[in-house]
């Protein structure tokens, strides 16, 4: 394919570009075994460029509104499970830590690995060398690594690595403040991940603390944060208005078609000539623009200042209320629902016109841009096609001479 005919290619799938669908949250629990089938490393939702593809946000690629701080307070605040993606980046991070130990020390936290027979293997999982025993261990469901509790019932079993010989692994007291937080059942950022998984993960951290016990974790969030969390945080960030503003805008698109309606009435029932009456075709096509951006979360002046974008509550710094930006997620607690959260009460206190019209910020990513300006040639384009029905009619119809 040469290069003129790719680019036109490329053109006419910008004119018709969709935002993500929308994924609606489910109960199910994802799984590993389901992570495989779906080959979710390889996955790329409709909608979503190239350049705001999950891992280049992950490598910190991209810039605001979609950089990887916006991913995780868009995963706190908006969808309230900013747990997958924490544990992703805890996971990177401590596998750079584990290999830059000694051998000394990582010898003591052999790779992790298991099959359904409990016998002996090797895999390539994650750039681990994992090296199975031939029987899995078993741990309990809190953070103590006893053997109290069984989680499966297997006629062979590996006693955990208790006692001194567990404490002496590299990083036991992260370990268990990992499991005690992400993975046991009732933590405080409990993953949403099958009790298979959970069994799973339990038992091989009960033996070793090398990250590949918990690789197949780190792939139930991945994905989890590809298939859902990651279209429906494009879907939010391409939106440059609150919900206050974005009402604001379709008030002000319906108030350009009733302006322009009535226009269009009073000078065809005038003795003016015709072509007096597309004066009213002028508000009417502003008002379907208006409203058809503002669908799309945009609003149209604020590109007009220089592609700017209202802050979120979360954003705005208090001198009352400690911005909550500023806080470590590690530790931070989810509000039960919106209307709870300190900074959403400190927006409610505001006067409507505050809200409507408050800080802004300057746009950085310029793919987010070229998506905001599509997403206006594609309302400038529909408002041409929706309005020239109008003038047809305002035109045809004699005039009344009764003004």
């Amino acid at each position: 394919m040469d290069s003129g005919t790719k680019g036109t290619m490329m053109s006419f799938s910008w004119i018709f570009y969709q935002r993500p669908a929308k994924c609606l949250k489910t109960s199910e629990k994802i799984d590993y075994q389901n992570c495989i089938k779906s080959s979710c490393g390889t996955f790329t939702a409709d909608g979503i460029p190239g350049p705001l593809s999950l891992d280049n946000i992950l490598k910190s690629q991209t810039a605001s509104p979609c950089s990887i701080v916006d991913f995780l307070h868009y995963l706190r605040y908006i969808e309230h499970s900013p747990e997958h993606l924490e544990f992703y980046l805890w996971h990177d991070d401590y596998t750079k830590r584990f290999e830059a130990l000694s051998a000394e020390e990582k010898a003591r936290s052999p790779a992790w690995g298991s099959n359904k027979n409990g016998t002996s293997t090797k895999e390539k999982e994650d750039g681990f060398e994992i090296s199975t025993p031939r029987s899995v261990s078993t741990v309990s469901r809190g953070s103590s690594f006893d053997d109290k509790d069984a989680l499966s019932p297997c006629s062979s079993k590996k006693p955990s690595v208790v006692g001194d010989e567990a404490s002496s692994q590299p990083f036991r007291a992260e370990i268990s403040q990992i499991i005690a937080r992400y993975i046991a059942p009732g933590g405080a950022r409990e993953l949403n991940i099958s009790a298979r998984d959970r069994e799973t993960a339990l038992q091989a951290l009960s033996y070793t603390t090398h990250p590949s016990a918990v690789a197949t974790l780190k792939a139930d969030c991945d994905n989890y944060l590809r298939h859902q969390s990651h279209p429906n945080f494009i879907r939010w960030v391409i939106a440059n208005c609150t919900t206050p503003r974005m009402n604001f805008a379709y008030c002000l698109g319906i108030a350009c078609l009733i302006f322009g309606i009535i226009t269009s009435l009073l000078l065809t029932f005038s003795s003016l000539g015709r072509a007096w009456r597309l004066f009213g075709a002028i508000f009417w096509f502003l008002g379907v623009i208006i409203l058809i951006c503002a669908w799309k979360g945009i609003c149209l002046v604020l590109m007009a200042m220089g592609h700017l974008r209202l802050l979120e509550p979360w954003e705005i710094r208090s001198d009352d209320v400690e911005s909550e930006g500023e806080k470590g997620s590690f530790e931070d607690a989810i509000p039960d629902s919106w209307d709870d959260a300190p900074w959403m009460q400190r927006e409610l206190k505001k006067p409507w016109i505050r809200r409507v019209f408050g800080q802004t910020v300057r746009v950085e990513d310029p793919q987010v841009m070229k998506i905001q300006d599509v997403i206006l040639v594609q309302g400038a384009g529909l408002g041409i096609l929706l309005t020239l029905p109008f003038i047809a009619v305002f035109v045809a119809v004699p005039a009344a001479h009764l003004i």
